[in-house]
């Protein structure tokens, strides 16, 4: 008797332990392709949006590009940036926008990674044109990983 109760202690202990154990986020488990959109204004300027892709790797690069309107009107860019990535699941990304090749902005943006990674959401905590100039946002990022293996 007293070896069947210590074997169910033993088991209901390990499925506690299982349950409550949750995976730190990294550079690595918030790498892959991701699909996102952007909502927002900039008070100065007016309504922005996007949509696109972009490539984030297990070191942390960021590569991507979007269509972006910015009070009507339309642009093809391209991105890079870097990641950093916390046990907590929260991050800073920095980003450089180009249009035509031509550097447009750079943007740091808090990110939040839920759903066992798959998904983030972000919002600007800075944009800066390439003069140096400091423009007010009010801009946020849905993201959700593309692709994905079978299981993941």
């Amino acid at each position: 008797m007293k070896t069947t109760k210590l074997l169910m202690f033993m088991t209901f202990s390990m499925f506690v332990i299982n349950t409550g154990a949750h995976a730190a986020c990294t550079k690595i488990t918030s790498s892959g392709k991701w699909g996102f959109s952007t909502t927002g204004s900039i008070p100065a300027i007016g309504p922005v949006a996007a949509t696109g892709l972009f490539t984030q790797d297990a070191s942390g690069n960021i590569t991507g590009t979007q269509i972006r309107s910015l009070n009507g009107d339309i642009a093809d860019e391209t991105f890079t940036g870097t990641a950093t990535v916390n046990p907590d699941c929260t991050g800073t990304d920095t980003i450089q926008v180009f249009q035509s090749g031509v550097l447009v902005r750079t943007t740091t943006l808090h990110v939040v990674y839920d759903d066992d990674g798959r998904e983030a959401r972000a919002i600007f905590t800075s944009l800066v044109l390439p003069d140096g100039t400091s423009l007010p946002s009010i801009i946020t990022i849905e993201a959700r990983k593309v692709f994905l293996r079978h299981g993941d």
